[in-house]
């Protein structure tokens, strides 16, 4: 990677360990409406790193629950309201291997099916938001991942080329969207469902410190 120039991160998952903070508010809303009663490990493989929109797909497709996504939005909205989202921590080495990045001069990226406020907030919380040169956020895009389109955006946002930018994710979903986007894809998860299904990324972390050492 001497000619990296660019990483363009995902947030969810990655930068952030948001996935229980997500969990713990979808699982009161299938119990209570639904009668589902969702666990983690459901969660993980079958939920996490997607929208809403293809969450209530999942959905019918494992329970035949038809939900609406007005009452979904509205509902989940309201559960992650009631949680403190600034308790979210960042994923273990994630700091460090950003305040390594900018001492390298490599320029960080923002490629995430989040919304930009939520991201700016936690970012800022962190006191990382200043070290982020592009975003492309759930606003920017029409086909989220797994679809490339927000990876090629980044891309041509950052006025690189393929070989000068990685891409870092730790879903085969995201991951799929930086794949074809044709970019050089890590995974980093320490799941097993995921890593199970991450078998065509270019290199399968267990986490950002194993990044940050192909770097040095």
């Amino acid at each position: 990677m001497k000619d990296l120039k660019a990483v363009f991160f995902d947030f969810d998952g990655t930068l952030v360990d948001s996935e229980r903070f997500y969990f713990e508010a979808w699982k009161p809303i299938l119990k209570e409406n639904f009668a589902i009663d969702l666990n983690f490990e459901i969660w993980i493989q079958h939920f996490a790193g997607h929208t809403l929109v293809r969450n209530l797909q999942t959905m019918k497709e494992l329970w035949g629950i038809e939900a609406r996504e007005d009452f979904m939005w509205k509902s989940t909205r309201e559960n992650y309201a009631n949680q403190d989202m600034l308790s979210i921590p960042l994923m273990p080495y994630a700091k460090d291997t950003i305040e390594f990045l900018v001492e390298k001069d490599i320029q960080i990226g923002l490629v995430t099916s989040n919304f930009r406020p939520s991201v700016d907030k936690m970012l800022a919380h962190y006191g990382l938001l200043q070290h982020f040169t592009w975003f492309v956020t759930r606003e920017d895009v029409l086909d989220p991942k797994p679809k490339p389109e927000c990876y090629l955006k980044a891309l041509a946002l950052s006025g690189l080329t393929h070989e000068q930018v990685v891409a870092i994710e730790d879903t085969a979903t995201g991951s799929r969207a930086g794949k074809d986007a044709g970019l050089t894809c890590i995974a980093v998860t320490k799941h097993r469902t995921e890593r199970d299904r991450l078998g065509f990324v270019d290199h399968l972390l267990f986490d950002l410190e194993e990044f940050k050492a192909m770097l040095q």
